[in-house]
């Protein structure tokens, strides 16, 4: 008995075909496919995740991958500076070094794809005690070390002894940066951290205005503040703000592994001066503080029940999220942006942060 083929030959040629495509997918599928993804490393490996038992924050571990992100951190003053002060014992210098030599443990500890340099380690510093020596330091380590991201950690104060909170200084451009501390400010109150958090694109800060790469200056919270002073010189909630702020950063990285690089944008003015930054830094310092303190009236002046004495029409026309430096009060004729959120034309020079 003879087999036969259909009497359709064209239905018979398309079978044909079909079949001959499907074993070609078959084949493609699970020898070059295959052999190309056994060789293959994702760009953005999942983490371990695990639940801090004292925060209840979700951090991430994550395997080694090939790919290194260089990280700069540093801890605001050092040597002579001791920034901030407390009944002349309790030293912003020491509260600021304390926590980022955590970040870099907690960064280490949590993700070995990120490569981690310190602008200091201790209190010794190689610059001279001039301020202007200490910025421009602190700014060509950002190119000497090769960063890709630089963070500066500080920590405010002011008159008002109420005031707290976080604030985060960022370049108007840097949309990554201001993406990464958004949710580094979220954590910080999911945490309990602070109440409240900013994020300032407006105002010029030397070593992240004239920065080349992703820069933040982060101001932890207050220092005259009896909540926020507990929470800086206690050493869990030290070790809590510095995983936070390890995990947020080394989370970012891993989940946008395309992130663009910060451009730059053209200076207006490239003139510098010790003075200069000294003065526009007394301006500057405080506005935050001084601005949360009116929204404070305001909201007391809304509800008459919370300050029977507010007058009730008065109200605030400063913006919250203007910049704000705690060393010097408010400048009585500095006038906030009319939008917070476009970048400020500002000719004046880059600044120090408390």
């Amino acid at each position: 008995m003879k087999f036969r083929l259909p009497k359709n030959r064209k239905l018979n040629i398309g079978l044909y075909i079909s079949g001959l495509c499907i074993i070609s997918l078959v084949l493609y599928s699970t020898i070059f496919a295959g052999t190309y993804h056994s060789n293959y490393v994702s760009p953005t490996p999942t983490g371990t995740s695990s639940v801090d038992p004292s925060t209840g924050l979700v951090y991430k571990t994550y395997p080694e991958k090939g790919k290194k992100t260089t990280i700069l951190l540093d801890a605001g003053h050092g040597g002579m500076d001791g920034g901030n002060t407390v009944n002349d014992t309790i030293l912003e210098k020491d509260i600021n070094l304390s926590i980022t030599n955590k970040v870099a443990d907690y960064l280490n500890e949590l993700n070995p794809n990120i490569v981690v340099k310190m602008i200091r380690t201790d209190d010794s510093v190689p610059w001279l005690t001039d301020e202007l020596s200490d910025l421009n330091y602190r700014l060509e380590q950002q190119t000497k070390q090769e960063a890709e991201y630089f963070f500066s950690i500080h920590c405010n104060s002011y008159a008002d002894p109420s005031i707290e909170g976080a604030v985060f200084f960022v370049n108007p451009t840097d949309e990554v940066m201001k993406d990464l501390t958004n949710k580094m400010g979220e954590n910080f109150q999911e945490i309990q951290w602070c109440q409240q958090y900013s994020i300032v694109d407006n105002q010029l800060l030397q070593v992240v205005t004239m920065s080349e790469i992703h820069s933040a200056l982060i101001e932890l919270g207050y220092m005259t503040n009896a909540d926020n002073l507990a929470h800086l010189t206690n050493s869990s909630e030290q070790d809590k703000v510095a995983k936070t702020i390890a995990a947020t950063i080394s989370d970012y990285i891993m989940e946008n592994p395309d992130a663009p690089k910060y451009e730059k944008p053209e200076p207006e003015s490239t003139t510098q001066s010790a003075s200069s930054m000294a003065s526009a830094e007394s301006q500057a310092g405080s506005l935050i503080a001084s601005q949360r303190s009116e929204q404070q009236e305001s909201n007391s002046a809304q509800d008459p029940a919370a300050d029977p004495n507010a007058d009730p029409n008065q109200a605030s026309n400063q913006d919250p999220n203007q910049a704000a430096n705690p060393d010097q009060p408010a400048d009585p004729n500095q006038q906030p942006p009319t939008d917070p959120n476009q970048p400020q034309e500002n000719t004046s020079e880059p600044i120090n942060a408390g």
